[in-house]
């Protein structure tokens, strides 16, 4: 498994992205839809009613989102208030919903340095933009300059977001350009996000190291570990062979000639490895 957190300023095409990448495959989380769903529970009105009034529900006793913005992003006070309402719940949400899925998962968080990384984010990308075009499709959807400033006054600069990310896309182009960058770092995460460890077991430490030199010069395999085993209900000697692989290549392993007379095959997927780790493995192995 390979969890990416993806940010991004303000109008700058972080859904986008995320859209593309759920088109390959990845599943997609989006912190903006768990807050959405918050704001229609009843503990949560009745809590930021307490605090900013009635008058931030319509009619039918629903929140309104443009009240809430307007009496959020008023004050630093009230919006540090908003976001402890709001973000541990949603944190929470979203690991547990990650801790279920497996393969590529994208987390779309907007307070995603703000907030902290979560623990089980592996990467994370920053997708930015001129702020003139910005400013521009932002005017589209009804957000003025003046209030995206105002937005902005509570988020971290964009160059200090733009140094923490483990990748930088920049949608100051065409959609096309866009894409093309989405779909380019996609597919280095779908590959990222198919790292498996393989075993196997040995009759002898011999038949291990052919298999070993076999299977490296052919990538399907490396970072090799061998070590002795006793194994079987009689606990006969056994050799131990352990080594990291790519899961698609999970049939060219097991029908490999130096493995087909051994036994106990057996492959996982890797959740948790440093990402630069992952990166250098994945180099190692077929491409």
């Amino acid at each position: 498994m390979l969890a990416l957190g993806v940010t991004g300023d303000v109008g700058a095409g972080k859904s986008t992205v995320s859209r593309i990448w759920a088109e390959m495959g990845a599943s997609v989380l989006d912190a903006d839809e768990i807050v959405r769903s918050l704001w229609k529970r009843a503990d949560i009105i009745e809590a930021a009613s307490s605090r900013w009034g009635k008058d931030i529900l319509g009619e039918d006793g629903v929140i309104v989102p443009r009240k809430i913005a307007a009496k959020a992003f008023s004050d630093p006070e009230e919006y540090r208030w908003m976001c402890g309402l709001l973000h541990p719940q949603v944190r929470v949400e979203m690991e547990r919903t990650a801790a279920s899925l497996e393969g590529w998962v994208v987390a779309e968080i907007p307070l995603l340095f703000e907030g902290g990384v979560p623990w089980w984010i592996d990467a994370t990308a920053y997708v930015t933009a001129d702020s003139a075009l910005r400013a521009s499709r932002n005017a589209a959807r009804g957000m003025d300059s003046a209030e995206l400033e105002r937005r902005e006054t509570f988020l971290l600069p964009g160059e200090e977001k733009k140094s923490r990310a483990t990748i930088v896309l920049d949608n100051s182009g065409t959609m096309e350009e866009l894409a093309g960058q989405a779909r380019e770092t996609g597919c280095l995460f779908r590959r990222l996000s198919g790292l498996a460890q393989f075993s196997v077991l040995f009759g002898s430490r011999d038949e291990a190291s052919g298999c070993t030199g076999l299977i490296s010069a052919e990538r399907l395999g490396t970072r090799f570990e061998c070590r002795k085993v006793m194994a079987g209900v009689e606990g006969e000697e056994a050799w131990s062979l352990t080594f990291f692989t790519l899961e698609h290549l999970f049939f060219r392993l097991v029908s490999h000639p130096s493995i087909t007379s051994a036994r106990g095959l057996h492959m996982v997927s890797v959740r948790r490895i440093p990402y630069g780790r992952r990166l250098a493995i994945s180099g190692e192995l077929l491409p």
